[in-house]
């Protein structure tokens, strides 16, 4: 009961117009905060797929000659590669352009996959031309000691048939060996 007194003699909370305008203010500061947060975060994530893309088409150019992908190098020169490159981005440039200044510095061999074009096709070609002829080099070789499997099969019945024809010798042996059983 004591409750139920206390709770009708309390008068209704009114906030001044102050105290609403400093709750709107932070409402929309906090809105502001959270957009502004998820537009540099998009960001950054765009950057950082750029610069991921970079890292797989070109190959590390240390003093070393790894011969790595500069995406998986760990030596000291392939950090420093990356930071160039991020700076690049940064600046306003492609993928592509990096990607040219690149192959105009080193030439073709900084691409970490040869250029679909002129001579470099052998080397998409090349693997596929392989695995078709070797197929056929492995098949005639079955072929042909299938063939000659078949030739000596052949050979043998024919020896089998020659010794089982009755040679002029063969019928008196025949009659002799029939007198001596009965």
């Amino acid at each position: 009961m004591l409750i139920k007194n206390r709770l009708s003699k309390r008068e209704p909370n009114l906030a001044s117009p102050a105290t609403l305008r400093g709750r709107r203010y932070c409402s929309w500061a906090f809105v502001l905060l959270v957009a502004f947060l998820s537009v540099v975060s998009v960001e950054k994530a765009y950057s950082s797929a750029l610069l991921a893309d970079l890292e797989n088409a070109l190959m590390c150019t240390c003093d070393d000659k790894c011969g790595k992908v500069l995406g998986n190098c760990t030596c000291d020169t392939s950090d420093k590669i990356r930071i160039g490159f991020t700076e690049q981005l940064e600046s306003g440039l492609t993928v592509q352009q990096i990607i040219q200044e690149q192959v105009a510095k080193y030439g073709e061999t900084v691409l970490s996959s040869p250029t679909k074009t002129g001579f470099n096709l052998t080397a998409w070609a090349m693997p596929f031309v392989a695995i078709v002829a070797g197929g056929f080099g492995i098949r005639k070789i079955v072929q042909t000691w299938a063939g000659r499997k078949k030739e000596a099969d052949a050979s043998e019945k024919d020896k089998e048939t020659t010794d089982s024809k009755p040679g002029k010798y063969s019928n008196q042996l025949q009659q002799e060996l029939d007198k001596l059983d009965s």
